[in-house]
């Protein structure tokens, strides 16, 4: 005997949906406004780090749409050739804009390894006013996005964007006012290392948690050991065994398991049944739940299957 068990909660998705994407929307358009900014005051400062600064807004950019993109698709109703949907595409989204955002990091380590060898004289007033402009716009962005990075990884991706920005425009303004004081030019690149360093250990985090989900691992909040003694203290069951759970995109999370009981009526069977299905909700977050009930036990009852 099998059981399906769902849980919803389209109204509050379809909300948090929707200002994730204005929020994303107006971050393009900001990083699209920043990039030219930055670009043609670069020029005018001879600023590296200005003009560095402007490529990394135009990645941004490129990276936020695909992170619209995937979360517009993530939307799309369910079908046969997809019967679990397209959530999937913002935990793709996550990982390319995390590899992305390493790699830029990496061209932006190589220019700044060289600029920290070879200081440069720049423009430090023009350097000051362009940033702060810059980080006024990049912080503004952040906001926006992060009240829907939490439960969201294609979206924590995006937000980590746009604070690796501002953070990046922060830098730009303090290397700017020592430079205009002291003329320690060093500082630009070595500004550059301290950021590069702080993004992409968040960038390791998320690109640890979509290869978790893609590779259909168990949530790390989930404790199955603890989830087997609770379900096994139920009246009636024996044994929970064959366990598989996994998630779509961070948030739904999915099982399969078997559940054997003790001889039993139908009615009682159900109980069972109902009683597991409302554990596994509603203390560990099962939204997508199949059961396979039986009396008689399986050749193996081990909790992970292993071979």
């Amino acid at each position: 005997m099998e059981h399906h068990g769902h849980h919803h909660h389209h109204e509050h998705i379809h909300d948090v949906a929707d200002g994730a994407s204005k929020a994303l929307w107006i971050n393009i358009i900001l990083n699209f406004v920043i990039v030219a900014f930055e670009l043609s005051f670069g020029i005018l400062a001879s600023s590296y780090a200005l003009l560095t600064d402007s490529l990394h807004n135009l990645e941004d950019a490129g990276g936020m749409a695909l992170s619209l993109f995937a979360h517009k698709a993530s939307k799309k109703e369910k079908n046969e050739k997809k019967t679990y949907g397209y959530k999937r595409a913002r935990i793709i989204a996550a990982l390319i804009n995390s590899l992305i955002l390493l790699m830029s990091f990496a061209f932006i380590g190589y220019k700044a390894a060289v600029r920290l060898i070879h200081p440069e004289a720049v423009n430090s007033e023009m350097i000051i006013w362009v940033a702060s402009v810059a980080l006024v716009a990049n912080f503004i962005g952040t906001l926006l996005l992060f009240a829907h990075s939490k439960g969201d990884l294609n979206i924590k991706a995006s937000f980590i964007h746009m604070l690796s920005d501002s953070l990046n425009s922060a830098g730009v303004i303090a290397v700017g006012i020592l430079i205009s004081l002291y003329h320690w030019y060093f500082l630009d690149p070595l500004m550059t290392f301290a950021i590069i360093a702080y993004i992409t250990y968040e960038s390791f985090e998320i690109i640890k948690s979509s290869i978790n989900i893609l590779m259909e691992g168990s949530p790390d909040d989930l404790d199955i050991k603890k989830m087997k003694d609770e379900v096994e203290k139920i009246k009636g069951v024996s044994s929970l065994h064959h366990v598989h759970v996994w998630s779509l995109d961070g948030e739904d999370k999915l099982m399969e398991c078997h559940v054997r009981v003790c001889p039993m009526s139908t009615s009682e069977a159900d109980r069972v049944r109902n009683e597991v299905t409302h554990l596994l909700s509603e203390k560990y977050g099962i939204t997508h739940l199949t059961i396979q009930m039986e009396e008689k036990p399986c050749a193996n009852e081990s909790l992970i299957v292993k071979s």
